[in-house]
């Protein structure tokens, strides 16, 4: 099996390195990156051949939608309707294991979640990726680097292992070592009132439900 692997160091990667992941994600290129919560297959969010890459690498069902990644709650805001919740739990949480479900913009893809009205935004506790998404200016998939239904990948060898002959599709992968924290993120739908939890991970519902209640008027607490 051919792939391209580069070490990154995940406190201080290389511009250079960067960039080049950056070249290849802005021509419909999938690449594999890491996050703060396992390995994920990264592509332009907003490209539909590269999204279309994604979902066929993945084996991923298409009524099943991807979240991305951005840099900043500012640059969520071009993707999402942000709420003053979402502004409460980014200020409290983020950059870390949440992923929050707002209203999509016109200019997100139907495609990429689904054909539904919301989409998943996460800024992730990971330079590399954060380094990634300013460099792009773009939101980049992170649904994690395996076969649909298989588990998380924590390593590159375990990336590998999952994909298996289709890995070979994967432009570049960024090898930062082993991925210390096997924890999903935890996934709140601000859609809906009161907010639910769709997937309970390393943020607690009972720290989310603090923060929410600390809002004016705020009807967060209820189940």
């Amino acid at each position: 099996m051919r792939v391209e692997i580069e070490e990154v160091n995940p406190g201080k990667p290389s511009v250079r390195l960067l960039k080049k992941a950056a070249r290849l994600i802005r021509k419909g290129a999938v690449i594999v990156c890491p996050t703060d919560t396992g390995y994920a297959l990264a592509a332009n969010a907003l490209d539909a051949k590269a999204i279309v890459k994604v979902f066929n690498l993945k084996g991923r069902d298409y009524s099943n939608p991807i979240h991305v990644a951005v840099s900043s709650l500012e640059m969520a805001g071009r993707y999402a309707h942000v709420s003053p919740e979402a502004e409460r739990l980014a200020h409290s949480f983020l950059p870390g294991a949440l992923t929050l479900v707002l209203p999509k913009r016109e200019i997100v893809p139907s495609l990429l979640v689904a054909g539904r009205d919301t989409v998943g935004i996460r800024i992730p506790d990971n330079k590399v990726i954060l380094d990634l998404a300013t460099i792009t200016d773009l939101p980049i998939t992170v649904t994690s680097a395996n076969a649909s239904g298989q588990p998380t990948p924590y390593s590159v060898t375990e990336v590998l292992n999952l994909l298996g002959e289709a890995a070979e599709q994967v432009a570049l992968i960024l090898d930062q070592g082993s991925i210390p924290s096997h924890e999903l993120s935890t996934i709140v739908d601000l859609t809906v009132s009161p907010p639910q939890l769709l997937r309970q991970g390393l943020v607690s519902w009972l720290e989310i439900r603090q923060v929410l209640q600390s809002l004016p008027d705020s009807s967060s607490g209820q189940e």
